[in-house]
């Protein structure tokens, strides 16, 4: 059964929301690849990252109010209304690692070459990840199959984010403690990009259980 026209509203909008944080990885992507171009100014584009958050997070407000005014015929209220706070903060997530690294490199600290090809890699996986995560949304209402099979990407490839996070920590750690600030912005940057891979699939299994209602 697919969703009533509420519903197909509240997933486009979700979708829209998507699509904006997924701008605000691949900025940060291109931030990343780009570090080593000396006229790059980092922090006009966090700046930019920074504008995208302020929309994702104006947008989560007006759908959630909107969510609210429904909520009496809405069956899955309580799985949109999880989605939308996630994506929230991946988006606010995705913020912070962009003005730490914005900072490091701005302060002209040079990023490991491993641990440089690790947030790549993570970063690439997370687009790929949300890539899959809108699929997955989209096809809710047209072919919820369909959409199960995106969601269950959205899982694989947090556990390959998840593996990934491991081998930066492990990098690290065991760097010269005299580089301490440097190591843990860094840290928190790998942590926020695994936080928000988690939020995906945490939003993919909510995407999961609407989808079973509708096949």
């Amino acid at each position: 059964m697919s969703g009533g026209i509420a519903e197909i509203a509240i997933e486009e909008q979700l979708q829209q929301i998507s699509l904006k944080i997924l701008d605000e990885v691949r900025t940060l992507y291109e931030l990343l690849s780009n570090m080593a171009n000396s006229n790059l100014n980092y922090m006009q584009v966090y700046a930019k990252i920074n504008g995208i958050k302020n929309e994702v997070e104006s947008n989560k407000y007006r759908l959630g109010e909107y969510i609210f005014k429904i909520r009496e015929g809405l069956l899955d209220k309580d799985l949109y209304v999880e989605i939308l706070n996630n994506l929230e903060k991946i988006g606010q997530n995705i913020d912070s690692a962009s003005y730490r690294l914005s900072v490091l490199l701005s302060k002209n600290s040079n990023l490991d070459s491993i641990i440089y090809k690790l947030l790549v890699v993570m970063c690439e996986k997370i687009i790929t990840s949300f890539t899959h995560f809108i699929e997955a949304l989209r096809l809710l209402s047209v072919n919820p199959k369909n959409s199960l099979e995106n969601a269950k990407n959205v899982v694989k490839i947090e556990q390959e984010v998840d593996d990934l996070y491991r081998s930066l920590e492990l990098v690290l750690f065991e760097k010269n403690i005299d580089n301490f600030l440097h190591i843990m912005l860094l840290k928190d940057v790998a942590d926020r990009l695994e936080d928000s891979e988690d939020l995906l699939k945490v939003s993919a299994d909510d995407i999961t259980y609407i989808a079973y209602e509708r096949i």
